[in-house]
């Protein structure tokens, strides 16, 4: 008897996984490398919501169209008394006093700042459970409010809403409120002690050591970095005031790296290449960068964004006022302590501001 054969069909088409993420790859470079790099604050409304008045600077929602995504980033601005109260499963946000003076009670503790000062909200494993106050009701006190997703998101970062703002008059969405079991009892499950003195007898235990420092370290925390107690420094970029920096142990988080940089007027900074993905907030004054031969004029309240791009980008800072100073608030993500610091492109210094050859001369 023949053997009857079988006609395989001919297999249909697959969907190619390996070339959709290629592509989904380019897409990625081309937001990068297209998306905006100067926020213009004329451009981005004010808006009352639940917790406040603010304008929003960077979300989820607009990531897609600017330089760098995954930084959330907002401007405060509280003329009552007090915002709304929320809380933060996990915690790691930087709040950066850009007027008045206020009193943020986080977790039933006073964190009393002023104009300059740098607060900073721990990681905790239960919850920021957090206020707002303005200590001048009817002055101006405002806030620049700084996270960075990625690293919310490897905490499992949610915000859930307490109270409103007395100026808020919208709906109560249910939702968006605090549930009971917001904080899982898994997160005060602790185990058994372990105490290592000395050399660590395996690797585990190396790990469980820095875990015991860590804890140490941040039991005695600063949670205000006061401007007061930070000392300048005129270093080749510029003169700049260190709040957080990866040498620094003494403060609640490190993730994100801050400080502020003067430019006396009609000066500039130095210029250096750098992997991006730094933003600037213009504090006080005028004047421009030029990002990869490309200049961008900003005024106060204005925002630079530093794209992250393949070989690096090169940035110089311009006053361009003759007769007043300029101030940028600075932030980047600590890649430096993950990634190294040369990162994927080199961390250069290719031209000194003009007051670090004068510091130098005078020493």
């Amino acid at each position: 008897m023949e053997r009857e054969l079988e006609r395989t069909r001919e297999r249909e088409p697959q969907e190619d996984r390996y070339d959709n993420l290629l592509q989904w790859m380019q897409v990625q470079t081309r937001r990068r490398v297209e998306g905006k790099v100067l926020l213009r604050a004329e451009e981005i409304p004010w808006q009352q919501n639940r917790q406040g008045y603010q304008r929003s600077y960077s979300d989820p929602m607009i990531w897609a169209q600017q330089a760098v995504p995954g930084w959330v980033i907002a401007r405060t601005d509280q003329r009552a008394i007090r915002r709304g109260k929320h809380t933060h499963r996990g915690g790691g946000r930087l709040l950066y006093a850009l007027e008045g003076r206020g009193r943020t009670v986080n977790n039933e503790v006073n964190l009393d700042w002023e104009v300059g000062d740098l607060e900073i909200l721990p990681v905790t494993r239960t919850e920021n459970v957090h206020e707002h106050f303005n200590l001048d009701p009817g002055k101006p006190c405002g806030l620049l409010v700084l996270m960075f997703w990625p690293f919310m998101e490897a905490t499992a970062n949610e915000t859930r809403q307490m109270t409103d703002s007395p100026d808020w008059k919208g709906e109560r969405k249910a939702e968006l409120y605090r549930p009971d079991d917001f904080v899982p009892e898994s997160a005060h499950l602790t185990g058994y002690d372990i105490n290592i003195d000395g050399r660590p007898a395996d690797l585990l235990d190396d790990l469980y050591l820095r875990r015991n420092q860590w804890r140490d370290q941040m039991s005695k925390a600063r949670w205000i970095v006061k401007a007061q107690h930070q000392p300048l420094e005129t270093n080749r970029m510029g003169v700049y005031r260190w709040f957080v920096h990866p040498s620094f142990t003494d403060v609640a988080a490190r993730q994100i790296l801050f400080w502020t940089h003067d430019i006396p007027h009609g000066s500039r900074s130095g210029a250096q290449k750098t992997q991006g993905g730094r933003i600037h907030f213009v504090v006080d004054g005028q004047g421009y960068s030029v990002v990869d031969g490309k200049r961008y004029d900003w005024e106060k309240e204005d925002m630079i964004m530093l794209p992250i791009k393949a070989g690096g980008v090169v940035v110089q800072h311009f006053n361009a006022d003759s007769q007043k100073p300029a101030k940028l608030a600075v932030a980047e993500p600590n890649w430096y302590d993950i990634l190294g610091m040369d990162m994927a492109c080199g961390l250069e210094q290719l031209e000194d501001c003009p007051e670090y050859g004068a510091t130098r001369r005078g020493a």
